[in-house]
């Protein structure tokens, strides 16, 4: 789901009717950065078709106000996608549970978070 494009009761039905989002991705001002829109929304296609649910905060938002609301929201996984991170061919994950951190490859990106995914849970 992005998220610029659904409203407050939406969301709610999401979290609490369908249990919520498994992994939320939040690129870095991408209006700025195509290169950064196009990673997240690529990851965001990949996550999707396998089957988990994922928000992708596609607002033009400061990172603390994308945090806020992943972390309201309860979800799990973040994976941050930055012009920073792009450079060095990196996405930077984190797991909100455990508070475990990664600088993931971008290649095997996906590879990774299903991994992840599969562990705590699985797509249904």
């Amino acid at each position: 789901m992005y998220l610029s494009q659904s409203n407050i009761d939406l969301l709610r039905h999401h979290v609490e009717e369908e249990g919520g989002f498994q992994i939320a991705i939040a690129p870095m001002f991408p209006q700025l950065f195509p290169n950064v829109w196009m990673a997240a929304e690529l990851l965001y296609k990949e996550l999707n078709t396998a089957g988990y649910s994922v928000l992708l905060d596609d607002r033009n938002q400061r990172p603390k106000n994308m945090f806020e609301v992943i972390e309201f929201l309860g979800i799990r996984h973040r994976v941050v996608i930055s012009s920073r991170s792009i450079s060095a061919n990196v996405m930077e994950y984190r797991d909100l549970e455990t508070d475990e951190f990664y600088k993931v490859v971008l290649d095997s990106a996906s590879e990774f978070l299903f991994d992840r995914l599969l562990t705590a849970s699985p797509p249904t």
